[in-house]
């Protein structure tokens, strides 16, 4: 659900007004259905709670050929506060999933580059933490007492948490060095409102 609140407030963000039509077939556009396990029923689900959340509101009703008259909903100044707090969280934290961490990189466009490089440093930080910790635990009392081929399952934790480590650590590196458009190289902040560029893959 963080992963699909983050795109659907990001989606709603570059639209400033849209109907939940709208929504989802610009997240499906981007393949989120495949890379952040968005179900297409969710984005109706995720905007009524943004809506009861004061993330956005109603902004009246459009009426539509293909059905009943949807529900116009408008960005708003918690919704904004509330995309860039979990932006922020997709890009620095180290047990973030998958699929909050990949909607984190989608938007990262919309923060200057010294935020990027303090989130992605802070990030790499915990997952070294986390990946020395797991690899004396289970060389110690992890693997005490566990069946011989339990050492294969501990491989995979350690190589899966070494990737994630050497992943991030080269795209920092990148970032450091000036790559891609961040907020503070372009005119027109990324994803904000109609004619920014939208914010998907």
């Amino acid at each position: 659900m963080t992963a699909t609140r983050l795109l659907v407030l990001g989606a709603m963000r570059a639209f400033e007004q849209a109907h939940g039509y709208q929504v989802r077939r610009e997240l499906l556009g981007w393949g989120v259905q495949h890379w952040a396990n968005v179900k297409p029923g969710s984005v109706y689900h995720a905007l009524r709670q943004l809506a009861k959340a004061g993330m956005v509101h109603s902004a009246g009703v459009e009426g539509s050929n293909e059905g009943p008259e949807r529900v116009l909903y408008e960005f708003t100044e918690q919704g904004e506060e509330e995309f860039f707090r979990l932006l922020r969280t997709a890009l620095s934290d180290g047990d973030a999933k998958p699929e909050f961490f990949s909607a984190g990189i989608t938007f990262m466009p919309t923060l200057d580059r010294r935020t990027v490089v303090s989130l992605l440093r802070f990030r790499l930080a915990r997952l070294e933490t986390s990946h020395a910790e797991l690899v004396e635990w289970t060389e110690g009392e992890g693997i005490a007492g566990k069946p011989a081929h339990i050492w294969e399952l501990f491989q995979w934790w350690r190589y899966d948490m070494q990737a994630d480590c050497d992943f991030t650590r080269d795209m920092l590196r990148r970032v450091e060095g000036g790559a891609y458009e961040l907020a503070d190289d372009v005119a027109v902040p990324f994803g904000k409102g109609p004619g920014s560029g939208g914010g998907g893959p």
